[in-house]
């Protein structure tokens, strides 16, 4: 298991999709995140800013996923401290389909 996959597993009860989204199992967000060596998420940004701004299913599941990533259940990640390089900086997209099954 990646890095990703285990970051992906370890936050995907926190990330709640929006109810009564159009499409809601086709909105995917990608966020770029920066992680703190304790597992802790310093910055999370979604990376599609211009659709943020005009198609608010898009924003309020953008937002609930970098809930996710912040909520004291889900954090701090657990990852291998002595692989930081490979984690400290990543783009993670939340998808519907892989993340709640």
């Amino acid at each position: 298991m990646s890095e990703l996959d285990a970051i992906r597993d370890q936050i995907a009860d926190c990330w709640n999709i929006p109810a009564g989204a159009k499409g809601a199992e086709d909105l995917i967000v990608d966020i770029f995140v920066r992680m703190n060596p304790d597992g802790t998420v310093r910055a999370a940004e979604v990376t599609d800013k211009s659709r943020m701004r005009v198609d608010p299913f898009f924003r309020t599941a953008a937002e609930s996923a970098i809930r996710a990533l912040r909520n004291p259940r889900c954090s701090p990640l657990r990852l291998p401290l002595d692989k930081y390089d490979l984690w400290k900086t990543f783009t993670i997209g939340f998808n519907p389909r892989d993340m709640l099954g």
